[in-house]
């Protein structure tokens, strides 16, 4: 038997709610908030990528799923989404159609890493980016609406962490005193940060090896290192999220994982245990240099990116509030009727048995699938022009309604 790929999976009918579940609420939110959706391609040029992200990241060194076309193209199924949105907004010259760009985004991202608790190596990411804004004042709401988008979900048990990776003056006087301090643990650290020390010493600050974390404790911080303009905007960041009622906790090791953010970083982290080692749930923060370093306008950018994935992980036992109503009836053809007449008028899930089986055959049905709402259909009830409903989850008493009475109980909290 073939079985799916390791580092993928099938998300069965069991879970397919949930995913859309937390879909349509990013399609409610970020639309209230002025975000429009893009598509881009599953895979770009292998060189977007290397430009985007950094050649000398773990990303592009040893994650991406590279491959040759019949013309000899190098392509790359895409390990993030940021990059492509930026292609994408070059390309068809978004910033003529406004500014920001208010743009959000789902789809699969791919990385050949170590299979392990929510990481696959094809996995979902949602994300949001607003493009040619250079305020700070836009990643406050970015920020603000990630955490409205995960509390939507039921998700309040999260801390935000918080980081500023200042402008590139700064981060260059920043480096060099990072370098100063590695320098003399290179006999001690790993091998990835033997190599980050030489190509971005910043990622060492990103490594995941405890032995290394305990050696980077007492590494400098960026933040004695902001120049007045870098200063200004990360005190406007936190003051911000002070007056939107934001808690957060600076982080002085967050440095994400990717070359091109600058200024304010931050990810949002959960205690739970259902994400293994890692906590984070949504991350992102600022990019002013990238758009312009792929060829476009000079367009500061901020975005965040979770998985659907691990959001689903912590998401597993919440309840899905959508009704669903299962139609016992011995007439099939009476009941695919009632049934088309019920989804137009409700706009809900209702199912039938097709078979028209015994009464008790298809009561176990509906009791096995988890259905809510019973309505007992049968000739007597056709012909007093009836409907029974019984509420499966209270396992009260079946009530004989006519057809308004009907729809009002079942409009209602049951």
């Amino acid at each position: 038997m073939v079985k799916a790929a390791r580092g993928t999976q099938d998300i069965l009918p069991a879970d397919s709610l949930l995913w859309q579940r937390i879909e349509n609420t990013a399609i409610k939110l970020f639309g209230q908030a002025g975000f429009n959706e893009i598509r881009t391609p599953i895979f770009e040029a292998t060189e977007l990528f290397d430009r985007a992200v950094g050649e000398d990241s773990d990303i592009v060194n040893k994650e991406m799923y590279t491959f040759n076309d019949r013309s000899d193209r190098s392509l790359t199924l895409r390990p993030e989404g940021t990059a492509s949105i930026v292609r994408s907004f070059i390309e068809h010259s978004l910033d003529r159609e406004g500014k920001p760009q208010k743009l959000w985004y789902r789809g699969p991202m791919f990385r050949y890493e170590r299979p392990q608790t929510g990481r696959y190596r094809q996995f979902h990411q949602i994300g949001i980016e607003a493009i040619g804004a250079k305020a700070p004042y836009i990643d406050l709401e970015l920020i603000k609406l990630g955490q409205n988008f995960l509390e939507e979900l039921g998700l309040t048990d999260l801390t935000l962490y918080i980081n500023s990776l200042g402008n590139t003056q700064s981060r260059e006087n920043y480096i060099e005193a990072l370098k100063a301090f590695l320098e003399s643990l290179q006999d001690d650290v790993c091998e990835d940060c033997k190599r980050r020390f030489a190509q971005n010493p910043l990622r060492c600050l990103d490594c995941k090896v405890p032995e290394d974390q305990k050696l980077y404790q007492d590494a400098p911080v960026i933040s004695e290192y902001l120049d007045e303009e870098s200063q200004e905007i990360w005190d406007k960041t936190q003051e911000g999220l002070k007056e939107l009622g934001v808690n957060y906790k600076i982080d002085p090791k967050l440095v994400r994982g990717l070359d091109y953010y600058s200024h304010c970083v931050f990810e949002f982290k959960t205690d739970s245990k259902e994400l293994g080692t890692q906590s984070t749930v949504l991350a992102g923060g600022r990019y002013d240099k990238l758009v312009k370093s792929l060829g476009g306008p000079d367009a500061p950018a901020v975005g965040w990116a979770l998985g659907i994935e691990r959001l689903a992980l912590l998401l597993k036992d919440t309840e899905i509030s959508e009704k669903k109503v299962f139609i016992l009836s011995d007439d099939a053809l009476a009941a695919i009727k009632l049934a088309e007449q019920l989804r137009k008028d409700l706009n809900c899930s209702v199912e039938l048995d097709y078979e028209s089986a015994k009464f008790k055959k298809q009561l176990e049905k509906a009791l096995k699938k988890g259905f809510d709402w019973i309505i007992f259909y049968l000739e007597d009830e056709r012909k007093a022009g009836l409907f029974k409903l019984k509420n499966l989850r209270e396992n009260a008493e079946g009530d004989n309604l006519d057809y308004k009475e009907l729809l009002t109980k079942l409009k209602g909290k049951g």
